[in-house]
């Protein structure tokens, strides 16, 4: 054969059909957005098979095309789903805004002495970012709303130059701001008040530029407080924009917005409501409690409040006990959903025998399904409630609590509790819960960080709009 192909001819080799193969797309590895019965909500997790998918998000419901397809995703060979939740929002672009509330319940204890009406936020924190302006709105006792109010007034300079500027390239404006120095450089095409503050946007951090009226330029700190500041130092650009060169202070009742701790909250409150006390507890959470005792003491922080939530209080209605009764644990849902509403918490008797422990257990549709044994309202100790319920390895699938740090409480005596008023957060839902925000990291913009995903999944919300997200 080699001898006949060196020579000019035709050759004909005739050899056995082939089928050419196209290799395939592995779809090993998922991503997935819809209604499930429990879980966390626009939160991108990750299960490796359908047992750990109910764990995490709960059984069939009337609205599980989810668990469905996740069920058929494994039971064909998938080994990765990334499980994206959602809910209604009021607005995609802001997860705070879902519309899914949790189920709750108070366990209570008794004292022998009147208590009064008193809350502690649900998270502790050491700082937080807060605006001019944020507000806690509270109810005293049954009384009008009070507001406590951040003052945080952002530093300033104004400059008194005129325009055309008449900048050849490289004049420079030397400016300190929260007394970090910058430069701003500016060219030849800088002449108009627009456009010098374009060039100051352009080149300084914490701080932006605006045009006033009157063609002048104000230059003013993106955070506020009585320990921020402004200042422009010099320059050879300041000969013609002609900013006052002494340091200019912001003011307010908080050093710096960017930073503001529990006692400066405590601070504000005290100073703003009238018949309380407020108090920072070891852990970092807020108390405030009101001034009276019994039944007609309480406190109530108002939906309109402004920080309610990134404090962590909640809306509730506070109220003081007669004879020493005080609801002392607030026992919530782990996830928002109705799925809690079938969920009862009994207290019993602690197996160590300890009269300040008690045990816990958590039952599901009549069925126990977790017990914590020897548990404790003393935040010092190994077996606090909150430590051993709360913790993300070892706590409980299907609720949370929160210390209500009730002075003087003893622990909670034998009882039942059924949670209630749950909200799924599914009425009223459209594609933009399913599609979601790249701002928020809503919805399908949930799986922006999940770099490996081969498969996409939407269930149940076969919309144009929603396939044109898939693949966009």
């Amino acid at each position: 054969m080699a001898g006949q192909l060196l020579s000019s001819k035709v050759v004909v080799v005739e050899e056995e059909p082939q089928v050419r193969g196209i290799p395939s797309l592995p779809t090993s590895v998922a991503g997935a957005v819809g209604i499930t019965e429990r879980g966390p909500i626009g939160e991108a997790v990750l299960v490796n098979s359908f047992e750990e998918f109910q764990e995490r998000f709960g059984g069939f419901t009337a609205n599980s095309d989810l668990a469905l397809a996740a069920m058929g995703f494994f039971e064909n060979g998938g080994s990765q789903l990334w499980v994206v939740r959602t809910v209604h929002y009021g607005d995609a672009s802001d997860p705070a805004t879902a519309t899914a509330v949790r189920s709750f319940a108070h366990l209570t204890s008794g004292g022998g002495m009147p208590t009064p009406g008193s809350i502690t936020s649900w998270k502790s924190w050491e700082d937080e970012f807060v605006d001019d302006g944020d507000t806690l709105v509270i109810s005293v006792d049954g009384g009008p709303a009070q507001t406590a109010t951040v003052q945080a007034t952002r530093p300033s300079v104004v400059s008194a130059g005129a325009f055309p500027t008449g900048f050849v390239g490289g004049e420079t404006l030397e400016v300190e701001i929260l007394e970090m120095p910058q430069t701003v450089t500016f060219d030849a095409a800088d002449q108009t008040v627009e456009a010098v503050a374009q060039r100051i946007n352009e080149s300084l951090r914490l701080a932006s530029a605006t045009v006033e009226p009157g063609g002048l330029i104000r230059i003013q700190a993106d955070l506020g407080g009585w320990d921020t500041s402004v200042q422009v130092v010099g320059g050879t650009a300041n000969d013609v924009l002609l900013f006052p060169t002494d340091p200019v202070q912001g003011a307010g009742n908080v050093a710096f917005s960017a930073g503001v701790g529990p006692w400066d909250i405590v601070n504000i409150v005290q100073g703003s409501i009238m018949g309380v006390n407020a108090w920072v507890e070891q852990d970092g959470r807020i108390t405030i409690q009101s001034n009276n005792f019994g039944p007609g003491s309480s406190i109530q922080v108002m939906p309109e409040s402004t920080l309610d939530d990134r404090l962590g209080f909640d809306n509730d209605l506070h109220e003081g006990m007669v004879a020493g009764w005080a609801e002392v644990v607030r026992v919530e849902g782990k996830d928002p959903g109705s799925y809690a509403d079938r969920i009862q918490v009994e207290v019993r008797p602690a197996t160590s025998g300890q009269w300040d422990e008690f045990d816990l257990a958590i039952i599901e549709d009549g069925v126990y399904r977790e017990a914590f044994p020897n548990l404790s309202m003393d935040t010092s100790k190994d077996r606090y409630i909150e430590r051993v319920i709360n913790d993300p390895k070892t706590g409980s699938l299907l609720v949370r609590v929160i210390d209500q740090m009730v002075p003087g409480a003893s622990a909670p005596g034998p009882q039942v509790v059924q949670l209630n008023s749950g909200n799924d957060g599914i009425m009223w839902l459209d594609d933009s819960d399913f599609v979601g925000s790249e701002a928020g990291k809503t919805g399908l913009h949930a799986l922006d960080q999940v770099q490996d995903l081969t498969l996409l999944l939407v269930p149940g919300r076969a919309t144009s709009a929603v396939h044109n997200a898939m693949v966009s």
